[in-house]
């Protein structure tokens, strides 16, 4: 099993760190650090763009940083683009050529209307489909979502924190500036944040009459104006981060930072069980701490032990979940919450809470595909 963590000091990622810097605990135990990682691994970044009203300035802002952006990228980095409004539709699959991705943000302008309505929820879920089913083995995974948190729907941060963890993504947000105003800034970057699970400001809606077609959840859509979709706050929890997107190198420091992050690898205990969600701790050592006293760790604090492949003789589920093809057309998404499953014969019985996912100060192709049609 990996699990990704990025180390900041105050507004500057900290490199350099090796393995022994780190203790790993999982479901309560420490575990040994098997391996380790960290510029050099190869990352699949999913852009998953708003393209509701309002939001084509903020998209032509990101098609015009992203040239520049990518020149922090390695050559086999890959980069996909999604969209959504009250749909959510694929126009670039997982691509690691800069003219490809640079030809289809321009696309997505000249082809996207910029006036439907909204379902954040909704497109951080089919894009966390997305990753599970495309995104390679062997790479980092990230989604890079640019909105303005405004949706006509009800948040679930529960179950796209959930999907985030079967898809081992990381997310990162791009805010729009307007989202900023009048809110309680503790969801926000810099902020204290609330706990995962929490309610952030924006609340949850009213129940009423849902929009035409459905929505997400089913008992409580649109029409009575929008809230936020703790698109923020969803981020700092999966272990990314938020910036404002009208920071000229908003885009360039988002990815930049997701290349500084360091993997540890730990052996998934004998008798994990398949899809159970299980919790992982990481901080530095004494001697790590000395050296970086303010350091903040952001990484997930939960991990669903892999369901997608049989168990080998030293009790790891294996995983045989590298589905990344030439293929330009994937599969219908459908996003669901797994059963709940909290037996575990290895351990103590350890009761996963749902955590910040910061830890800090540290102490001891064609056109768009339609993932989801609500109609």
């Amino acid at each position: 099993m990996r699990v990704d963590v990025q180390v900041m000091d105050g507004s500057r990622a900290i490199s350099g760190l090796r393995a022994e810097d780190f203790i790993l605990r999982e479901n309560g135990r420490e575990r040994e650090i098997k391996n380790f990682a960290s510029e050099k691994m190869p990352i699949d970044v999913l852009f998953l763009l708003d393209v509701s009203a309002s939001m084509r300035p903020h998209v032509q802002r990101i098609a015009s940083a992203a040239r520049q952006a990518m020149s922090v990228m390695a050559a086999n980095d890959r980069v996909g683009i999604m969209v959504f409004d009250r749909v959510t539709r694929v126009h670039l699959p997982f691509r690691d050529s800069r003219d490809d991705i640079e030809r289809e943000f321009n696309n997505v302008l000249r082809k996207e209307s910029f006036r439907g309505g909204t379902d954040i929820t909704r497109g951080m879920l089919d894009a966390a489909s997305y990753m599970e089913q495309n995104a390679r083995r062997d790479a980092r995974r990230a989604i890079v979502i640019l909105t303005d948190d405004e949706t006509e729907f009800q948040r679930d941060d529960e179950r796209v924190l959930d999907a985030l963890d079967r898809a081992r993504s990381v997310m990162s947000a791009l805010i729009a500036p307007d989202a900023m105003a009048g809110r309680n800034m503790s969801s926000y970057p810099g902020g204290m944040g609330r706990r995962r699970g929490g309610i952030g400001m924006g609340g949850m809606g009213i129940p009423g009459v849902g929009m035409p077609g459905g929505g997400y959840p089913t008992n409580g859509g649109g029409g009575g104006g929008t809230r936020s979709a703790g698109t923020a706050q969803i981020a700092r929890d999966s272990g990314g981060e938020s910036l404002p997107v009208d920071d000229a190198s908003a885009l360039e420091t988002t990815l930049a930072r997701l290349r500084q992050r360091y993997s540890l690898y730990f052996q998934l205990p004998a008798g994990a069980r398949r899809g159970q969600q299980r919790e992982v701790e990481i901080s530095l050592t004494d001697a790590a701490l000395r050296r970086y006293p303010y350091a903040e760790l952001r990484f997930r604090h939960t991990y669903v032990a892999p369901s997608d492949g049989p168990a080998g003789s030293d009790g790891v589920v294996s995983d045989n979940n590298d589905r990344s093809t030439n293929s330009d057309r994937p599969s219908i998404l459908r996003s669901s919450r797994p059963s709940a499953d909290t037996s575990d014969p290895s351990d103590d019985p350890v009761v996963v809470k749902k955590r910040p996912a910061v830890s800090g100060p540290s102490s001891s192709g064609g056109g768009p595909i339609i993932i989801h049609d609500p109609n």
